[in-house]
């Protein structure tokens, strides 16, 4: 019976995946029916350079708080209630942050330069009141592709560097359907990689959070949550979908943890996608959903990161992002109706002279498995 039911899912999908094709010139890379559309929120990306604005509570990092302080978070710190200020800020760290409502530009000297959100400098404000506000964008319209600078501080860089260095780096893999780590492969991958846990760090647990605010996703989604925590709570909070059907299923993160990775020279990753396909057997057909790469350093030779099937009205050539300290690039795995997105096909240049340092963040729908 099992065999049969997945014989006539099949069926179903080749013949989808045919009118799919003629309503959309697209291939059909997922499930049908299995695959709904994502249940998280999509930045529009109409044309090029177009801009979002998106504000966040969790500030930049400008002084390294004292070590005693970085410890890794406990079960009932990652658990706290991160509405109320006193517990939001339970190791007195907010002295480390900058403390006024800013947006952060990059100055043509290269220098960054931190302002007041409104004309005049406020004669008071709380440190609660104090938010960042990140701007993204648009670089690619298909696929999306949004460039975020100075998503990281300098400070925060240095605090992922620092824990890089005293970490023991494997040569990194190719990722299997679930997720994990599958097979190394140095004709493809050549770099070297490590994991790094959301409660690492308040730091980290930071990047975490204001991660979420960025990709507009409560950030409750992106950590293990107790048995206390309602997920269609955190849902409705932010005005998420609260009827989808895979919604509150779970108390899983949906994210998967850091993956800190290092290029040296030569070393790249050819062109691939991030998303994988489900086993059959996966009723809601969990995939990667959207990719946020941080830069952790520049002035290397090569390293960039290319998409080479993006398309455009101007030019045959592929996609070019230079790595930039702190900068982000958020990049959507799926299309809004719940299909693969191939154009999303990218690739680590080859190091020519150097070292290249970043993070990456994959973001699950509906779940991580």
């Amino acid at each position: 019976d099992d065999e049969l039911e997945l014989y006539h899912l099949q069926i179903n999908n080749i013949e989808f995946a045919k009118q799919y094709r003629e309503f959309t010139g697209r291939e059909w890379l997922s499930l049908y029916p299995l695959r709904s559309k994502p249940m998280y929120n999509m930045w529009n990306a109409d044309y090029y350079k177009q801009q979002h604005w998106v504000a966040t509570k969790e500030t930049h990092f400008v002084k390294e708080p004292p070590e005693h302080l970085l410890g890794r978070l406990s079960d009932n710190e990652m658990h706290r209630d991160r509405s109320d200020p006193i517990k939001r800020d339970h190791r007195k760290l907010e002295q480390y942050r900058s403390s006024s409502s800013v947006n952060v530009t990059m100055e043509e000297g290269g220098d960054i330069d931190i302002g007041v959100q409104s004309d005049e400098e406020p004669e008071s404000e709380s440190e609660s009141d104090a938010f960042l506000n990140m701007t993204l964008t648009v670089l690619s319209t298909h696929p999306r592709v949004f460039e975020i600078k100075n998503f990281l501080s300098p400070v925060e860089v240095d605090h992922i560097v620092h824990m890089a260095t005293g970490m023991k780096l494997s040569l990194s893999t190719t990722s299997g359907s679930d997720g994990r780590d599958a097979r190394s492969d140095t004709r493809t991958r050549t770099s070297k990689n490590s994991w790094v846990n959301r409660s690492r760090s308040p730091i980290m647990d930071s990047i975490y959070a204001r991660a979420a605010d960025l990709m507009q996703i409560d950030e409750a989604l992106l950590r293990h949550r107790n048995e206390k925590e309602d997920n269609e709570h955190h849902f409705a909070k932010k005005g998420h979908n609260t009827s989808h059907k895979y919604g509150a299923a779970h108390r899983r993160s949906n994210a998967e943890d850091l993956q800190l990775v290092h290029y040296s020279t030569s070393e790249q990753y050819t062109a691939h996608h991030d998303f994988s396909y489900p086993s059959l057997h996966h009723q809601d057909q969990p995939a990667r959903f959207a990719t946020l790469l941080l830069y952790l350093n520049e002035g290397m030779k090569g390293g960039q990161t290319t998409f080479p099937r993006w398309r455009n009205g101007h030019t045959g050539k592929k996609l070019t992002v230079e790595p930039e300290i702190g900068k982000a690039i958020l990049f959507y795995n799926q299309l809004p109706d719940g299909n693969m997105d191939d154009l999303s096909q990218h690739a680590a240049e080859p190091v020519q002279h150097g070292e290249k340092w970043l993070i990456n963040l994959w973001t699950w729908d509906p779940s991580f498995r």
